[in-house]
């Protein structure tokens, strides 16, 4: 019987017998001329192989030698400190993930493994066959929002994953302690300041005017300094949010009864509602769904739910209050909630939208040089949402693309500016949140249109979801062509070529 495309190994006894070879197949002949023509290396082989089972398994460490005890705690504390940090201010577990494997393998300890769970943190250090794993846990008991702490960290790890030589131990263990304790950059009153400065830009830009743009900054500052109350008390945040949603759609309510403001209250408001769904980490949500994380994601998504229910309540419980003290008449100004007004480029919108995101930045803590890139990511996002809103995108699918082209600009800017991307994306994408869209559904809601107030809300998460997904979708593109214009650089050394090889996937978001 003979066998096509696969030679057999040859046997002189048959030729001694006069058999003949079998003949080679069509398809081996091609397949031998296309690899003498393009050779398959090593690089390109993992690049288009498949991932296995041994990718994933961890290097084997014989032997007895071993990384002593006291080496391997000082860089699993230092490991999981950094990833705390990252974790607390709103980063994905991914990049918390690689980050902590990173500067393991940085100090020699290459066979580490790593597991995240929403607030938990372990970290085990495998040392062969002779000497017992180290095992360590730490819990993230705090969510913030203080860039500037985040921009000090990244400052550390660049100084010990990106070098041939890391930083030493101890001194990247001290200079991580001084970021977390120490003071932010500028006074409270100045990020609260900002805040409020933040809602009143938002309500101009879902269609407000100059009354309703100082009003929201008035009653946003009242909510700002309530919450701060209740958070020092130790008021979870649920009822945080349920109390700032309530000062506020009161607050707006009564000054249209009172005749003070003229236009509808929901601009006020949703402008208030945008303000506290500014804290949620809704990349950081959507990135771990998306990389491998579901456990993380979905204690995430129970945070996420759990603060919106919280703005729920105080907005249906308010507008009944209202309709209880005050008479129908004053919850009839409650209920007109005009349409969502079409974005445009308008030059005044654009500016409108950079002091968004600067102002959002100041609020969060960021570092002053990031504070122009802020302006520049939020005008760069309300202009592509709006041009893709008037090319007849839709509103869910502009705001995805917006986000998208935001991911993939913060993913190439060059790390030399000194402004982590997670800043300039949330910076960007948070004047986009669907405040208006939210009170419609919470309004409808609180006049028993439970059918109408399901479809809006449902819109409302499709929306913030699409921001988020359209971030990491920027990512994920983004990635590669900063890589490809790397190594278009002129002047590359080998010795680059190899450094950028080992650092692997960057950390962004």
């Amino acid at each position: 019987m003979k066998f096509r495309g696969v030679p057999r190994p040859r046997d002189e006894h048959a030729d001694a017998q006069g058999e003949e070879e079998p003949p080679v197949g069509v398809a081996q002949r091609a397949r031998g001329s296309l690899r003498r023509q393009f050779p398959v290396t090593p690089d390109l082989r993992r690049a288009i192989d498949a991932p296995t089972v041994r990718d994933n398994l961890l290097p084997a460490v014989p032997g007895p030698q071993v990384a002593e005890d006291a080496l391997v705690l000082r860089v699993l504390d230092l490991a999981l400190r950094v990833g705390e940090v990252q974790l607390a201010t709103g980063a994905g577990a991914a990049v918390a993930h690689d980050t902590m494997l990173a500067i393991a393998s940085s100090y020699g300890l290459p066979t580490c493994d790593v597991d995240i769970a929403f607030s938990t943190i372990t970290m085990c250090c495998h040392r062969g066959n002779e000497a017992g794993p180290v095992t360590t846990m730490r819990n993230v008991r705090y969510r913030t929002q203080d860039y500037t702490r985040l921009t000090e960290v990244d400052d550390i790890i660049t100084a010990i994953v990106d070098r041939e030589e890391p930083m030493p131990v101890e001194e990247a263990s001290t200079r991580l302690g001084n970021a977390v304790r120490a003071p932010h950059p500028y006074p409270r009153f100045v990020a609260g300041l900002a805040r409020s400065l933040f809602a009143g830009a938002v309500a101009f830009l879902i269609g407000g005017g100059l009354l309703v743009a100082v009003l929201a900054t008035a009653a946003t500052g009242v909510v700002w300094g309530t919450a701060r109350w209740l958070g020092r008390r130790g008021v979870p945040m649920f009822f945080q949010q349920m109390v700032g949603a309530a000062v506020v759609t009161l607050s707006a309510t009564s000054l249209a009864w009172s005749g003070v403001l003229e236009d509808s209250p929901a601009f006020v408001i949703a402008a208030g509602l945008v303000v506290l769904l500014s804290g949620l980490s809704l990349v950081g949500l959507v990135q771990d769904a998306i990389s491998g994380f579901p456990l993380t994601a979905a204690g995430r998504a129970v945070e996420v739910v759990l603060a919106s229910v919280g703005l729920l309540v105080g907005v249906v419980v308010s507008i009944k209050l209202v309709n209880g003290v005050l008479g129908t008449d004053a919850m009839a100004f409650a209920a007109v909630v005009p349409p969502s007004p079409t974005p445009t480029l308008h030059p005044l919108s654009l500016v409108a939208a950079a002091a968004a995101g600067l102002l959002f930045a100041l609020s969060a803590y960021a570092p002053w040089r990031s504070l122009p890139l802020a302006a520049i990511a939020g005008a760069t996002a309300w202009g592509t949402y709006a041009l893709f809103t008037v090319l007849g995108a839709g509103d869910v699918v502009a705001a995805a693309l917006a986000a998208g082209a935001l991911g993939l600009v913060a993913m190439i800017l060059p790390r030399s500016l000194g402004t982590p991307p997670l800043v300039l994306v949330i910076a960007g994408i948070t004047p986009l949140l669907p405040g208006l869209t939210m009170y419609r559904g919470f309004s409808q809601l609180a006049y028993n249109s439970v059918g109408q107030s399901a479809v809006t809300i449902l819109l409302a998460l499709a929306f913030g979801l699409a921001l988020a997904a359209g971030v990491s979708f920027g990512e994920q593109i983004g990635w590669p062509l900063q890589r490809l214009a790397r190594r278009c650089i002129p002047g590359l050394s080998a010795e680059d070529r190899a450094r950028d090889a080992r650092r692997g996937r960057p950390r962004v978001f």
